[in-house]
């Protein structure tokens, strides 16, 4: 694997796993997630100005695939913030980042991209490490907990429908960036998740309600804007000369960065078994990152 796209990549993790904190400690997380948003589109625009006018050739758009994009990153900020409404950061998130296995199949299948053996092992060490962090002990009474808690616990399940989301939009992302600058896209497509978003905020949410999470949280938020827009777009710039099943895979460190803050910082239960869950996942991420 390229040492660039490994260094993007980790670094992008970092920011992920940050952002989510934030999220996390919000009162309102939908409206949270909103104003980030706002204000990561604000710290970009500099870099999207400067490669519109600095470009030779233009910016020609993929219209369908910037719309297809929001769309699908409209769904993910939804499911996001009732998934970290309902459940543990160092649960939910985990179940939310285990992409690789999905988009694993579908690169092989529909890109045509091929995956050495070092990174299908890896990535199955993920997928294992993602669906043990759901357990409370190492046991075999609890194996089939994970299973069980997909029927009844909405946590799980708003979790469940983000990987989804997470999967969705990794897939349209990397054919995106292939057909136009990862810049412009990085800029455009979010206007169309953030219209939606909006839509349907001044219909759920009582008046006021995001200007009480900006008094109450406006530094965090603005943290959470930089880190928000500029964490994923080093992974849009880690598509144009990497494999994206390695980029998805060795994404997921952030797992271990967010059950570390869980943990530590909000005190959540079940600290050991998701530690250990995480340093298989990273064992998986490292397989990943050294199989290309």
């Amino acid at each position: 694997m390229h040492p660039l796209a490994i260094a993007l990549v980790l670094l992008s993790a970092v920011m992920h796993a940050l952002r989510n904190f934030f999220n996390k400690k919000a009162i309102d997380k939908q409206a949270f997630i909103w104003w980030y948003e706002v204000f990561g589109l604000l710290f970009f625009s500099p870099v999207f100005l400067y490669t519109v006018l600095t470009s030779a050739e233009g910016a020609p758009i993929a219209i369908a695939l910037v719309v297809l994009s929001g769309v699908v990153h409209f769904c993910y900020w939804l499911f996001l913030s009732k998934a970290l409404e309902k459940g543990d950061l160092s649960l939910v998130y985990p179940i939310m980042r285990s992409s690789p296995a999905l988009v694993l199949i579908v690169s092989i299948t529909i890109l045509g991209e091929d995956v050495s053996a070092a990174g299908i092992s890896g990535i199955l060490l993920v997928a294992c490490g993602v669906y043990t962090i759901g357990m409370k002990r190492l046991t075999f009474s609890d194996l089939f907990l994970p299973i069980h808690a997909m029927t009844s616990d909405r946590a799980i399940q708003f979790a469940f429908l983000t990987l989804l989301s997470v999967a969705g939009y990794t897939l349209v992302d990397k054919v995106a960036v292939g057909r136009m600058d990862p810049i412009i896209f990085a800029f455009v497509y979010p206007w169309i998740s953030l219209s939606l978003f909006t839509g349907y905020l001044f219909r759920v949410k009582p008046e006021g309600k995001l200007k009480r999470e900006w008094r109450a949280r406006k530094w965090s938020i603005l943290a959470s804007g930089f880190l928000s827009i500029f964490g994923y777009f080093f992974i849009l710039l880690a598509f144009t000369f990497e494999r994206m099943s390695y980029i998805t895979g060795l994404r997921q460190l952030s797992i271990v960065f967010a059950v570390l803050l869980g943990g530590h910082f909000l005190k959540e239960e079940n600290r050991l078994i998701r530690i250990v869950s995480s340093l298989i996942i990273f064992t998986g991420a490292y397989l990943i990152a050294v199989g290309g």
